[in-house]
């Protein structure tokens, strides 16, 4: 699991709350922000139906934990929400939008907060890529493309419908751990929350290790310690160790590329194809990267993780 990092979160959650805010003052909306503040309140008698949008993770946890207490609830005070705005929204239609600074529409969906997080591939499994597709539908609007991505709720909106175009319960995830793993289940780390320092590490289990991938085994105790229930949900063992052959061609690499030879393309190739020796590891171990960048590519803190304890990486 990698964490969901942008330094205009709060930017892109605000643009997120006025395409809602824009939609639900439509002329031909029945439910509106009126209607919304007034179910909030209900319940939580301190916020309004805009604060429910905003809130952080922290404060989203708060609510979940308050709404699990309720004896007597009423799940149809939100279910406009869970379902046909949410739908709506999902698939980009054109009932979402903001305004630039000269009062011209910009639509708004899924499509614009994926892209807009810069996300490539989920932070649930840092495994696959989240899928961006366009295509046709019967909600198409004015018969164009629509593209259909992959958001679940941290939340499910179905046992908190009241969370349901919250912008820090919306985690863009790949389809596998959205609908295959997840589901209905709630997990114990929201990738917009901080989350705990951890690594994955290498357990040699004897001397085949260099050759043969029954040789070691990957070290899941830290991770499993601070993901918790995100590491059984996601089943993070089981697809990790789907992929030691990666690990492998990283052992074998840091046997066969000496410092020397790592060296010796640096000075060859310094101020052109590489900035620093990491980019020559970077590009001798089938691109690792930076922490900031974990992102980007599949399996990229595994493969970090483990390439820093085999010393590739400082």
């Amino acid at each position: 699991m990698i964490p969901i990092q942008h330094r205009d979160l709060e930017k892109m959650a605000q643009r997120h709350w006025e395409a809602i805010e824009n939609y639900m003052t439509g002329k031909k909306v029945k439910y509106n922000i009126k209607y919304y503040d007034k179910k909030v309140k209900k319940y939580f008698p301190l916020l309004s139906f805009k604060e429910i949008v905003l809130a952080n993770p922290n404060l989203i946890d708060d609510l979940a934990s308050y709404w699990d207490i309720f004896v007597v609830k009423d799940y149809a005070d939100f279910e406009p929400l869970a379902e046909t705005s949410y739908k709506s929204y999902l698939t980009g239609g054109e009932t979402f939008y903001s305004k630039d600074k000269k009062g011209n529409k910009i639509y708004y969906g899924s499509k614009n907060l994926v892209e807009g997080l810069g996300i490539s591939v989920c932070p649930y499994c840092n495994r696959n890529y989240i899928k961006l597709v366009e295509v046709e539908r019967e909600e198409t609007v004015n018969n164009k493309l629509i593209r259909i991505d992959e958001l679940d709720h941290f939340y499910p909106k179905g046992k908190y419908p009241f969370l349901a175009l919250s912008f820090y319960n919306l985690i863009p995830s790949c389809k596998t751990c959205n609908q295959t793993f997840k589901k209905e289940e709630i997990v114990s780390v929201n990738p917009y929350s901080k989350i705990e320092e951890f690594s994955f590490g290498l357990k040699i289990k004897n001397s085949k290790f260099y050759y043969d991938k029954d040789g070691f085994c990957i070290d899941y105790e830290k991770a499993e310690e601070v993901l918790d229930k995100n590491f059984e949900v996601f089943h993070i063992k089981d697809v990790y160790d789907q992929h030691k052959d990666q690990i492998l061609e990283l052992i074998q690499k840091q046997i066969t590329y000496p410092d020397s030879y790592i060296d010796e393309l640096f000075q060859k190739y310094e101020g052109t194809f590489f900035r620093n020796k990491e980019d020559v590891i970077r590009h001798l171990s089938n691109g690792i990267m930076e922490e900031e960048n974990f992102h980007l590519r599949p399996l990229s803190k595994l493969t970090h993780d483990i390439a820093k304890e085999l010393g590739l990486l400082d």
